[in-house]
């Protein structure tokens, strides 16, 4: 029976003995008919760089800029582009943290700055995300200085070190002009915090008894870290238009938190901007225990988009730095309980529903699948999930069946391009957001495919054309298997075995007839198939689990 796949068409500039002995190491490895099509915005970590490609890796646009990138970046609907850049901190001693920015930069599509902002001084900082609003303000996602002698007046327990805390901050951004802007509003979890160690100060509680406010002493299972200048580690902010509610992921605390947006600056610092919901960590406010954790360093929570299957459920990549048992990596669904008298409720004694997510992927966890830091997800109007393994640069999608249909990683990192064939090396990304082809921001621009980013490569163009092949092996049997599984090839190729993340793990040439018994030095978990032919352009993936 003829199967219809699509793939990447190589168009082939060495000899064929030549390229049949070469290796692909990065840009689209998979991309077949169930991959949503669209645009990929692409900012790798190392660079000065921002790129736009399409699903095959061709160039559609770039933008350069005089600083690093300070992670996120975003594609407005005009087609401008929204990114972060790095500053050195100006506080006394200087601080930093993982994700340090302090700059907004705005670009046309031709590359012209048309709009900058700092937000970096000795009292405050931006890092790791902004958010644009449909009013046209920014969000921005800060860090805000308070000395040592302030947290010991607000009840933090006397320590040696006698840090500064570096708290959460919100602030919301009219911009003005070519630069700068105005503050229209502001969020401080500083305003929202609770102590049981001095009855004496006015935000003197049971923690238990006010789960919609932090604990200032809260340092458990940070380790060395706990007592860190940078205390919660804030690494998402999204907004919410229909609800006028703001989500934030603060990874230290594993813990993701939604507060009231509709609120003025002054209620926002009393018990109107204490918070609507939290998840991930019900021991923090001491209503659960270390074995009701879900959220392991978290990056990346956001609602779902309305119109998009699961639509208005919080999406997050879950990245299970020091899970219990297995540090592996996962992206999580989680259905938000009906609000009521304009909150999320919580009964007496009980944490925040719900206990655990709706989705999962992968359900059964890999440690292949693996990113301590960065990365994130997003669902696709057709259903599937791009997933952005972040710490190793690779970018793949998975529709609703869990099946890999697109798979691409970075080519670029701090020393510009990889050729083709070697080791990308550092190549991380903090998410990989994808623009459907319709997006208002594309009209009218040229949107003609250049060349791939990957330099010296083989693979130099890519079309969306379906073809009917004949399938060249035979489906692995048996599939999930708990020894080995046995793949008969009817001619000479390659076959490869990836993890989830893109890592190459076996390889082998495969002579016509020929049957390979594959996974007997794998450990359980999933992996991807590939056949590659040697005389026909194109390939086969299939996914295989090992019990």
């Amino acid at each position: 029976m003829n199967k219809t796949i699509l793939f990447c068409v190589s168009l082939i500039c060495l000899f064929e003995s030549h390229l049949s002995a070469q290796t692909q190491t990065v840009g689209t490895f998979i991309n077949n008919t169930e991959a949503f099509d669209g645009f990929n915005l692409l900012a790798p970590t190392g660079s000065d760089y921002t790129y736009l490609v399409d699903n095959c890796g061709q160039l559609i646009n770039q933008w350069e800029s005089e600083y690093r990138i300070a992670l996120s970046a975003y594609i407005l609907e005009d087609g401008s582009l929204l990114r972060t850049s790095r500053l050195s901190s100006d506080a006394t001693p200087p601080f930093s943290g993982g994700g340090t920015g302090g700059r907004v930069e705005r670009y046309s599509w031709e590359g012209d700055l048309i709009w900058s902002m700092n937000w970096a001084d000795t009292l405050q900082h931006q890092h790791h995300d902004i958010e644009w609003m449909p009013n046209g303000n920014l969000l921005i996602l800060g860090w805000e200085r308070h000395s040592y002698a302030e947290a010991l007046e607000m009840g933090k327990t006397p320590n040696e070190t006698e840090n500064d805390v570096w708290c959460t901050q919100i602030t919301e951004i009219q911009p003005t002009g070519n630069f700068g802007g105005e503050v229209v509003w502001q969020w401080c979890a500083w305003s929202h915090l609770v102590q049981d160690t001095d009855e004496s100060l006015p935000n003197y509680a049971e923690i238990s008894d006010e789960p919609r406010r932090f604990n200032i002493n809260y340092t458990a299972n940070n380790g060395a870290n706990g007592l860190n200048p940078d205390w919660m580690h804030s690494n998402s902010i999204a907004y919410n238009e229909s609800l006028d509610q703001i989500m934030i992921s603060a990874a230290k605390w594993n813990e993701i938190f939604i507060v009231d947006h509709s609120t003025t600056t002054a209620a926002a610092m009393g018990p109107e901007g204490d918070l609507l919901w939290r998840y991930g960590n019900p021991m923090v406010y001491q209503r659960g225990t270390i074995e009701d954790r879900t959220l392991f360093f978290q990056h990346n929570a956001h609602w779902i988009d309305e119109d998009h299957p699961g639509g208005g459920n919080v999406l997050v990549y879950n990245n299970g730095r020091n899970r219990p048992g297995l540090e592996a990596s996962s992206v999580e669904e989680i259905t938000l309980p009906e609000m009521a008298n304009g909150t999320y409720p919580i009964e007496d004694a009980q944490p925040f529903n719900p206990e655990t997510y709706s989705w999962r992927y992968p359900e059964t966890l890999d440690a292949e699948f693996y990113s301590s830091n960065v990365s994130g997800a997003e669902r696709q109007p057709n259903g599937n999930t791009l997933i952005a393994n972040g710490q190793n640069g690779v970018a793949f999608e998975v529709n609703p069946e869990a099946e890999i249909v697109f798979r691409y990683v970075n080519p670029i990192t701090a020393f510009g391009a990889t050729t083709q064939g070697n080791d990308p090396g550092n190549n991380g990304i903090f998410r990989f957001p994808r623009y459907a082809s319709n997006y208002p921001g594309f009209q009218g621009k040229d949107m003609t495919p250049g060349e791939v980013l990957e330099a010296n490569s083989w693979i130099t163009g890519c079309e969306s054309e379906i073809i009917d092949l004949e399938p060249s092996y035979s489906e692995a049997y048996p599939n999930p298997f708990a020894d080995f599984t046995s793949i008969h090839v009817k001619e000479k190729g390659v076959l490869r075995v990836y993890s989830t993340s893109g890592v190459l793990l076996e390889m082998w040439e495969v002579k016509p007839g020929e049957t390979v018994n594959i996974g007997r030095k794998l450990n359980a978990g999933c992996y991807i198939l590939e056949f590659s032919p040697k005389f026909a352009q194109g390939s086969f993936s299939k996914r295989m689990i090992k019990l």
